[in-house]
């Protein structure tokens, strides 16, 4: 049978056959090592550079992690670009854009970086990903050790995780397309782990007194509040968070609604505005598939790391609530 033949999940398999070779399927074993990397991103102290590469695009950023009484700090500075910096205070963001003088603070609760890509429920995670052990190796100097998730429906992307084997905090991370390629990488090139940081690791670098203060100011939303129906639900995606989000006073309020299978998200937004003329359309920017498409009077954008069937399918069944 021609490659171009084959079916995208069998190709997919296919092509992911030398990464599992001899790789036995982890069940709970797979699970326990998933939950020990994401416990080691949030509980651990660490620091370091890590490099994001997605296509032509390579941007190297600074992190700085720590727990205190419970509450997670982080900092991340970019190293490429316009300087840009972004704290982290259990869910409170504050972003920092210098050369604008402008700092936006939010929550974003629902939301996940690297290397904090996992969240902490992981048990449905099999149900729509077959986990499998990985290779060894180095990352950043370190001894590691590779879990693969190979979708078992087209609605999902694959992931190969590397983790530092003493400490299991995520050392690399790669997201594997449909046709068994690499749409982006997270790796770290230096890294600290344990110990205490250095004196203001955690503290903004940039002028927080002369800016500008954007709050975005987000409401929970109950689902019989909402206002929309969501007719086609993809399986193994839940809703995780609803919400009305005001970016600046006097701006109109969207509907932001977060869907997740516990690794991959959905982010749906719902604002007023355009026409009912206007057409659908498709697009991508990087690994990050988006839809958009009119509802009477209010645009539709549906956008994650998913295949663009996934939002298409999604955002076609999103309806306006009758009253």
């Amino acid at each position: 049978m021609a490659v171009a033949a084959l079916p995208r999940l069998a190709l997919l398999a296919v092509l992911l056959a030398p990464m599992l070779a001899a790789a036995p399927v982890l069940a709970e074993d797979g699970l326990a090592l998933l939950q020990r990397i994401a416990q080691a991103s949030r509980q651990l102290t660490y620091s370091g550079t890590f490099v994001y590469r997605s296509g032509d695009k390579a941007d190297a950023s600074r992190i700085a992690h720590s727990l205190s009484n419970g509450v997670e700090l982080e900092r991340i500075e970019a190293l490429d670009g316009s300087p840009r910096e972004v704290l982290r205070a259990g869910s409170e963001v504050k972003c920092f854009f210098p050369e604008e003088k402008l700092v936006i603070i939010e929550n974003r609760s629902s939301q996940r970086g690297f290397p904090a890509l996992l969240p902490a429920g992981l048990g449905s995670l099999p149900e729509h990903y077959a986990i499998r052990s990985g290779g060894q190796g180095r990352v950043a100097g370190m001894k590691s050790r590779a879990v693969l998730l190979v979708p078992r429906d087209d609605l999902r992307y694959g992931h190969e995780f590397w983790m530092d084997a003493g400490s299991g905090l995520l050392l690399k991370a790669n997201l594997i397309g449909e046709r068994g390629e690499t749409l982006e990488t997270f790796a770290f090139t230096q890294i600290t782990i344990g110990g205490s940081l250095e004196q203001g690791a955690l503290k903004p670098r940039f002028d927080s007194e002369r800016v500008r203060v954007q709050q975005v100011r987000a409401t929970e939303v109950k689902p019989d509040d909402m206002g929309w129906n969501f007719r086609t639900l993809l399986p193994g995606f839940r809703r995780v968070a609803a919400m009305k989000r005001q970016t600046a006073p006097g701006n109109p309020e969207s509907l932001h609604v977060v869907f997740s299978d516990g690794l991959a998200s959905i982010s749906v937004f719902i604002e007023p505005g355009g026409s009912g003329g206007e057409a659908e359309a498709a697009s991508n920017v990087g690994p990050v598939n988006v839809y958009r498409r009119q509802a009477g009077e209010h645009r539709l954008v549906v956008m994650g790391e998913v295949p663009a069937l996934a939002v298409k399918r999604l955002g076609d069944g999103i309806e306006r609530r009758r009253k």
